[in-house]
């Protein structure tokens, strides 16, 4: 699915860049169907910006909540670990409890049967004196043929007497203890048997919540995946919507750029409208200085002062500080402002009827192109730029493009 979207989105993409160029512009009166489709595409623009941004979220959501059940997966099974290893040690006391009371038993039996044997000897010699009666003791005291045979006869009575009962003292307080131990052996391994009942039964929940969590990570994971596929299935919509959206935006563009273009011709032909009664009457461009009409700078063939070269002087030549003001010689429109190369820095104002003046070698345009100026406005300061030989103005008064001694026009300024 994904591999199909990124082909057709990658065709899509081909198709835009090569027949959008193809495609005509819509004419002026078409743009306000321009201008609703730009509107509807731009609502749908931020429809599939929403669903995207909707979507990175959903599945930024999923893949963090993937990842905090991973690091519990790791922990339940870092417990499970753990718990096997309890398990198993809870196992090998248990075996060792079971080996330590299969011996005590055994050792157990042994000291009974020991005491019993034991038990069995004072009984036949009890047995025997009982047959024999008191007479029987007494008569083995009375064979005695000297004193010293008496008392040595009857310490050994007397010994064989208290042996045989410490040591069925000690045979019975074996026994004791042995069962004492066999008793503590059994209770140890009733407890071992229910922790190990209960460590199973911890082992066995977790389990059970591995394998809720495995589950729950399973679908988490298909969850991610469709989500990823939805997201690649919007983004690509929004891709297809920034294509559509970026061509009527173009369009929409280039439909402007045309009607401000017929607005401004038919705002030059109506500023025109008004010039075409113009009847040659100019005002002199720098107020403050007079023309001098010294040698170089009038109308006419001259040698020229920077490229030594005998060629004609189109225009005057009037002297003045940098900075001074210059004004507009007559109501136009300004058909130029900018650098002219000798000229330098320069205005070109049309004032209809074929009539247009310059001025150059300004230090500072005032105005700009397009502009409409009035009589007397301020439109550059004097400057020397371009091929100037120092601050002046370079003044032209041109007549259907071809440039005329502007003296003609102010017979009262020369100097």
């Amino acid at each position: 699915m994904t591999k199909y979207i990124k082909r057709k989105f990658v065709a899509i993409l081909i198709a835009f860049v090569f027949i959008l160029p193809l495609m005509p512009n819509i004419p002026v009166g078409a743009t306000p169907a321009t201008r609703e489709r730009h509107r509807q595409l731009e609502q749908q623009l931020q429809a599939t910006n929403q669903n995207v941004r909707e979507q990175e979220n959903l599945l930024a959501g999923t893949r963090h909540e993937m990842s905090q059940l991973m690091t519990e997966m790791q922990e339940l099974d870092q417990q499970m670990m753990d718990a096997a290893t309890a398990l198993e040690n809870i196992e090998f006391s248990l075996l060792a409890t079971e080996i330590r009371t299969a011996d005590a038993q055994e050792a157990l039996d042994i000291a009974r049967e020991d005491y019993n044997v034991q038990m069995e000897v004072l009984r036949t010699r009890i047995r025997v004196m009982h047959e024999q009666g008191a007479t029987g003791l007494m008569d083995v005291l009375f064979q005695a043929e000297s004193i010293s045979d008496f008392l040595m006869r009857w310490e050994y009575i007397r010994t064989v007497t208290q042996f045989d009962r410490d040591l069925l003292e000690r045979l019975e307080a074996a026994e004791n203890e042995i069962a004492a131990y066999v008793e503590d052996l059994a209770r140890a391994r009733i407890l071992t048997e229910d922790l190990h009942f209960q460590q199973d039964l911890a082992m066995q929940s977790l389990q059970f919540a591995m394998d809720d969590r495995n589950e729950w990570f399973a679908r988490l994971a298909e969850n991610e995946a469709q989500m990823a596929e939805l997201l690649a299935v919007f983004e690509y919509e929004q891709q297809v919507a920034v294509l559509e959206f970026g061509a009527i935006q173009a369009q929409l563009s280039r439909e402007e750029d045309e009607l401000a273009r017929q607005r401004a011709i038919q705002a030059q032909n109506a500023r025109l409208a008004r010039l075409n009664d113009f009847d040659g009457q100019f005002q002199w461009p720098i107020p403050t200085h007079a023309f001098s009409g010294r040698a170089g700078s009038s109308f006419g063939m001259r040698m020229h002062p920077i490229l030594r070269q005998y060629r004609m002087h189109t225009g005057i030549d009037v002297g003045a500080p940098t900075g001074t003001r210059l004004i507009a010689a007559a109501d136009g429109y300004v058909r130029f402002a900018g650098w002219s190369g000798g000229y330098g820095t320069t205005v070109i104002i049309d004032h209809g009827n074929g009539y247009s003046t310059l001025y150059a070698h300004n230090s500072r345009n005032r105005v700009s192109t397009g502009d409409f100026v009035t009589r007397g406005q301020h439109i550059a300061d004097v400057g020397s730029t371009g091929m100037s030989t120092g601050p002046h103005l370079h003044f032209e008064i041109r007549v259907n493009n071809r440039q005329v001694d502007p003296m003609r026009y102010f017979p009262n300024w020369q100097g």
